[in-house]
């Protein structure tokens, strides 16, 4: 055996025995679905631990993008909430090839993904609220271009109450204002007049 091997060799190993570690730390944080998952009662191979700890992370692939899109939908992105949960899952399924490392990071990778397509689709812009389709459900906004459209309304609507308020208030100093200059004018008038009067005296 050469240098190489050796080295080839105990990297393996290191990355075998860190591997199943993570597998029984997954075991151990939900022993009742990696039991169900290992088909064993108390396991006792590291296959047992690893077929157990696949399922506790397909368990979460399928579970944590749907909560995870739930949310993101509920916070008002319910193109971007799809997209998270279907990628999610899909990416699990696909990572799940990989063993449990392999579902966990295929699932966040799916996310990501398909929140990134959906909103690509639907020609949502995250930094621009004028993106993106107008969705409400019983007058309640549910995407950004509809809360924004929303806002706008009420910006308005409250900008004319507060012109109704403020327009006799308005009136009222125009017609004092006009009152004023009619006044000046009259005055400068009498006093040119006065003036021409008393300048041919």
């Amino acid at each position: 055996m050469t240098n190489e091997d050796l080295s080839f060799q105990m990297l393996m190993n290191q990355v075998g025995k860190g591997g199943r570690a993570f597998d029984r730390t997954l075991f151990s944080l939900f022993p009742q679905t990696a039991t169900r998952a290992a088909g064993t009662g108390v396991p006792s191979s590291a296959a047992a631990f690893s077929k157990g700890a696949a399922g506790v992370a397909r368990m979460g692939a399928r579970r944590i993008p749907v909560l995870a899109g739930g949310i993101q939908a509920l916070s008002g992105d319910p193109i971007g909430g799809v997209g998270t949960a279907a990628g999610g899952v899909l990416g699990g399924m696909v990572g799940s090839l990989a063993g449990p490392l392999g579902t966990i990071a295929g699932s966040y990778i799916g996310s990501q993904l398909g929140q990134g397509a959906t909103r690509g689709l639907a020609g949502i812009d995250i930094n621009n609220p004028l993106t993106g389709p107008d969705i409400s459900l019983l007058g309640i906004p549910l995407t950004q271009y509809a809360k924004t459209k929303k806002a706008y309304k009420r910006a308005t609507k409250l900008a004319k109450d507060r012109y109704k308020e403020l327009q006799p208030l308005m009136e009222e100093a125009k017609d004092r204002q006009f009152a004023r200059d009619v006044t000046s004018s009259q005055m400068q008038l009498a006093g040119n007049l006065l003036g021409d009067i008393y300048g041919r005296m």
